[in-house]
């Protein structure tokens, strides 16, 4: 499964390479969000409408709230996948990533992928539908729908590699409490043999 979704992912994202070693994970990021942000900026861009479009809007108020909330939500969502969320650095810097925690983070880059796609398909339609219209209103409608989608899973994605490294790191910390434990318990043998033989 990791290789084909990786592949998937790299033919939208060239040089994408995943986050199995630990020196390409920042990079791989960085490509994901970036070719997120830069689809969703073009479709965004696009959100204009000419004067006569922009008075046929305004007489209605349900298409005026919904194309002001639809380019509200793109600045939201803009925004939150340039900015990396903290909780990041730490998972670059793991030593290993499992399996099942890239399968679930490659299923997650490639749902911000497509959905941004998708948003970007809608945006096209809305610029071919007569502002105003039913048609205008269901596809901005919908637009918003994917928007929000986005955005939940953009959550998704910053909790999920949040967790994983916190999980990691507590694991690690176990781990050397452990072995201090050990040396502590190998101390103390080595002292009551000491006092048991006087000291020799």
């Amino acid at each position: 499964m990791t290789t084909n979704i990786v592949e998937k992912i790299a033919s939208y994202i060239p040089g994408y390479a995943g986050y199995k070693q630990k020196e390409l994970r920042r990079e791989s990021d960085a490509l994901v969000r970036r070719h997120v942000s830069s689809v969703l900026s073009s479709a965004k861009a696009k959100m204009v409408l000419t004067p006569t479009a922009a008075r046929a809007v305004a007489a209605n108020p349900d298409a005026r709230y919904l194309w002001d909330s639809a380019k509200a939500l793109f600045d939201r969502v803009i925004q939150r996948i340039d900015k990396a969320p903290e909780g990041y650095s730490g998972f670059y810097d793991l030593v290993k990533v499992d399996e099942a925690a890239l399968d679930e983070i490659y299923r997650m880059d490639l749902a911000l992928v497509e959905k941004a796609g998708e948003v970007a398909k809608l945006v096209d339609e809305i610029s071919a539908a007569q502002p105003g219209s039913d048609v205008w209103i269901q596809k901005l409608q919908a637009l918003s729908s994917a928007l929000s989608q986005l955005d939940s899973a953009i959550d998704e994605r910053s909790n999920f590699i949040a967790g994983y490294t916190r999980q990691q790191a507590e694991a690690a910390g176990r781990q050397i409490g452990a072995i201090q434990t050990a040396e502590q318990g190998r101390e103390g043998g080595r002292g009551f043999l000491k006092r048991l033989f006087g000291g020799r």
